[in-house]
Formats: C-alpha cells, structure tokens, sequence
C-alpha cells in the first residue's frame, strides 16, 4: 500500500511544477514596477538606444498664464489683452490750433499803420514809407536794377480782402505779390510777365501779416516806382 501511495504522489508533483513553469510571473512591487510605468508613459521614441540605460522622464513647462509680463511701457496695453493696444506716440496727442487773423470789417488801408522796407531806393526823397502814407503825391522808387522788392509788415495777422497797387510811368511788366504770416514762407497772391502799371486790384481772401511786391522786369531803364500800395 506505502508503495501504491508514492506512486501516485509523483504524479501529482509533476503537474503542479508543469503548471507553475507555464503561469505568468505576477507583476513584482517595488523599483522594477516604477521604471515600467515610466517607460509606458513617455513618448513613442522615448526609449533609450543603449541596453540597460533607463530613461529620464520630465514633466512639461507650465502654461502661459496670459498676463502680461511686468517691465513693459507704461500705459500701453498688450495685444490680446483686454482689448485694442494704445500707441504710446500718439496718445493724448492735440490737434494744432489754426492760425486766424484780425478781422477788417470796415475795409481800412492796413498798410497806413504798417511800416514798409525795400531792398533799395532812389534816394532819400522815394523812401518805401511814402508808398503807404496815404499822399499820391509822393512814391516809393527803387535802385535801378531788376529783381527789386518793397514790403510791408502790418503789425500782426489779419484777414486780408484786397492789395493795390497803383504805380507810377516808372512801373513792372513781370512782379509777382507775395503774403506772408512769419515773413520766411511766402505765397504767392498774383503774379504778371506782361504787366501795363497803372492802378492794379488783386483780390485775395487770406490771414498775413507781411504783403510784398517782388519786381523781376522793369518797363525803363529806371526803377521799379509806386505811388500807393494798399492792403485791405
């Protein structure tokens, strides 16, 4: 019977060592457990070419908060953040104010209390003063050269209607009439090549406050002469 007994054990010892050699080994706790999570959570690719070396698992940078980053200039806004960015150049900027001038409802000769200069005169008797002094008896005569010039600064800016001219047998056939608000940047009111003297009316609607007459051609072989030289 003792040997019937063994026989049968062996069996039995052969089939439980069988199936323990063919049974899944169960995932051991501890380090090996831990590299295996690693490697199952990093990238395809991510895996190490050497045999035996593990691979270093970093965590991504934080996202961007979307505030803007302090050292920026002041008051100007970030785009994209709390709506349209502010030009920093034009910001508060003012609109220029535009120039006006006196106004001259009555239609006075301004030129009366204005003071006149010239590039040149006669002599002392044809000074530029007598061509705005109101007398037609008296004129303003210039050397006798072309390109010759008489000015007449009015004191300030006013609203201009009407120049005149009225010139004396010594007269321009080419001049041009000339406005002014500093006395440096002109613009040109009239202008004539073929110029008969006599009185002449330009009309111009304008604020300056310096008038010229620039003489480029003489009729004779004197000057450039003018009785009046009305501003209105």
């Amino acid at each position: 019977m003792a040997g019937a007994a063994v026989l049968l054990a062996v069996p039995i010892v052969l089939v439980g060592v069988y199936r323990n050699v063919n049974r899944e080994p169960t995932a051991a706790a501890g380090p090996l457990g831990s590299v295996e999570s690693a490697l199952d959570a990093a990238a395809p690719g991510a895996l190490p070419s050497a045999p035996g070396v593990l691979p270093t698992v970093t965590s991504g940078a934080p996202a961007a908060s979307g505030r803007p980053s302090a050292g920026g200039p002041s008051g100007v806004r970030p785009s994209g953040v709390g709506g349209p960015s502010v030009s920093a150049s034009t910001a508060g900027a003012a609109p220029k104010p535009s120039v006006t001038g006196k106004p001259n409802p009555s239609g006075a000769n301004l030129a009366l209390q204005g003071t006149a200069t010239a590039s040149a005169s006669e002599g002392d008797p044809w000074q530029p003063a007598n061509a705005i002094d109101g007398d037609p008896s008296s004129r303003w005569s210039s050397g006798f050269s072309d390109d010759q010039w008489i000015r007449v600064d009015l004191g300030g800016n006013w609203q201009i209607s009407e120049i005149v001219l009225v010139w004396e047998h010594a007269y321009g056939t080419a001049y041009r009439v000339e406005t002014s608000r500093d006395g440096m940047a002109w613009t040109r009111a009239y202008a004539t090549t073929t110029g008969t003297g006599g009185t002449v009316r330009i009309a111009e609607k304008s604020v300056a406050r310096y008038v010229r007459m620039h003489g480029t051609k003489r009729v004779s072989i004197y000057g450039y002469s003018l009785l009046e030289f009305e501003i209105r």
